[in-house]
């Protein structure tokens, strides 16, 4: 890959892992939003021996544990988007996009061993692929400008 070539597709993907990170804070808080009120309604509402009680609060546990986790990636890709059109535009600053390209491939290999684990479907396996062949390209394009500093 040219030199010039890395440099646009770094930009071009840094647009897009800033508009991917805005969209998965948005998630990220949903799900923190989301798995608070359904644990104080449980409490609220249904006596502790109450039936479903038990999945409820279980339930809630995993849509707070989930919303970390998304929150956690959407800012690395945030960050990473910010970070890419930097270094897209100066090379010399393209170090922290290296850093998160490869923070975002790890990240993205834990998400799709996570899909796996809920559950092996078509969309699932394609998010995941999708995922790491996108954090793939933007590492690639970062070595590619690091190695030619």
């Amino acid at each position: 890959m040219s030199l010039d070539n890395a440099k646009k597709s770094i930009t071009i993907l840094g647009v897009l892992n800033i508009i991917l990170g805005i969209f998965g804070i948005g998630l990220g808080v949903a799900f923190l939003s989301g798995g608070n009120m359904l644990g104080k309604s449980v409490i609220e509402t249904a006596a502790p021996a109450a039936e479903g009680a038990a999945e409820a609060l279980t339930m809630s546990g995993i849509m707070l544990v989930l919303g970390v986790f998304v929150l956690v990636a959407s800012i690395v890709y945030l960050l990473l988007g910010i970070f890419s059109i930097i270094g897209g535009k100066n090379p010399v600053k393209i170090m922290p996009a290296y850093v998160l390209s490869i923070i975002a491939i790890i990240l993205s290999i834990v998400t799709m061993i996570l899909n796996f684990a809920s559950g092996v479907n078509v969309s699932t396996i394609l998010d995941g692929i999708v995922g790491i062949v996108f954090s793939a390209t933007s590492f690639a394009c970062a070595r590619t400008i690091r190695n030619s500093l």
